[in-house]
């Protein structure tokens, strides 16, 4: 029995983690895409970028705020240096929660300065030239922390610390609970954003450029707010992502997985809805961890190997949304400010 607990236990912390970070992108995504119009297809880029720089500079911050000095190198030899770090985390919890706030701010300045190093070349050109430029982005970063080993040590990577250490054996119930009220905050954010003037412009651009250009909006203005804001949180998406796994390397950002499928998800539940993205990320995010957890039960039952599982059904799911559900399960609705209602109610009213 206590097995099972434990199997449940972790199926369920690994899906609060995975959920989180991806509702963190597909809602970013969806800022970019949804609001604004972006062709976000670097979506790779600030979320890489930040868990890189993230990487390098969480261990040097650990050693400056604990006072630890070593001869020991943080980035080729951060086995030995986390050996140092970890202990003196574990029994400082407030040392801890100040560190992981401090990386998530640095992720979340590193992104959105990413975000602009994405748009700022490009930012002037018509829509199918900006995603053309976005994409050529996407695997920037990855080629840079390969090629530069004193980032994160080339493809070999390397260890952050245990900022939950502290909570001993519930260390990845307390992570997961910290990546879920994150990702609900940034949720909350992104609803509120839509029904803003700002959202709203955005939301203008995106479905006139020429006419809203010509009450005076700047595309150019309102494509970098969004860019920043929606980048901002890719970074905060990759710091959790490394945090989570202990380490950050190459290998565990490529655009599949953080790109393709954070489309999919906003396709699925619907673009420019954030509900919609909650749903898709929902779907997609449970379809992996079941696959990832019970494939073997598939094993002999299938024609074809189970490891090819996930990517026939991803395919399978995306035909059936282009050909049947375009505009996704929870299609956009306009939002229409409270005082805007009521003076048209009034209207009507006095009107008959």
């Amino acid at each position: 029995m206590e097995q099972i607990l434990e199997q449940i236990l972790l199926f369920v912390t690994s899906f609060i983690a995975v959920y989180s970070v991806y509702l963190i992108a597909s809602v970013s995504l969806n800022i970019q895409r949804g609001y604004a119009g972006i062709p976000q297809f670097g979506l790779v880029f600030p979320i890489a970028g930040a868990a890189y720089i993230m990487g390098n500079l969480s261990t040097r911050l650990a050693m400056w705020i604990l006072g630890i000095k070593t001869e020991l190198d943080p980035i080729y030899e951060s086995s030995g240096v986390i050996a140092l770090i970890n202990p003196i985390l574990s029994s400082n919890p407030l040392l801890s929660i100040a560190l992981f706030i401090l990386c998530l701010i640095i992720g979340a300045i590193v992104g959105a300065i990413l975000g602009l190093i994405q748009v700022g070349p490009a930012i002037r050109l018509r829509i199918d030239y900006l995603g053309l430029t976005l994409l050529a982005f996407g695997e920037i970063a990855n080629v840079i922390a390969r090629a530069y080993r004193p980032l994160i040590g080339g493809e070999y990577g390397v260890q952050v610390p245990s900022v939950f250490g502290w909570a001993g054996k519930n260390t990845i119930v307390a992570m997961t609970a910290a990546m879920l009220i994150i990702a609900l905050i940034i949720y909350a954010y992104a609803e509120y954003l839509g029904r803003t003037p700002m959202g709203r412009t955005m939301k203008a651009i995106r479905d006139n450029e020429v006419a809203a250009a010509a009450l005076g909006k700047s595309l150019v203005k309102y494509r970098a707010i969004a860019m920043v804001i929606g980048s901002a949180f890719c970074g905060i998406a990759g710091v959790l992502w490394a945090f989570f796994n202990g380490s950050v390397m190459p290998g565990q950002f490529v655009r599949f997985n953080w790109t393709f499928l954070p489309w999919l998800m906003i396709l699925l539940g619907g673009i420019g809805n954030n509900r919609g993205a909650l749903v898709g990320t929902t779907v997609f995010v449970a379809l992996d961890r079941f696959i990832t957890y019970y494939k073997h039960e598939f094993v002999g039952l299938l024609p074809f190997d189970v490891i090819w599982l996930y990517q026939i059904l991803l395919g399978a799911i995306t035909a059936l949304i282009l050909i049947y559900r375009p505009q996704g399960v929870l299609p956009e609705r306009p939002y229409i400010p409270k005082d805007v209602r009521e003076r048209v109610k009034s209207s009507i009213a006095s009107s008959s």
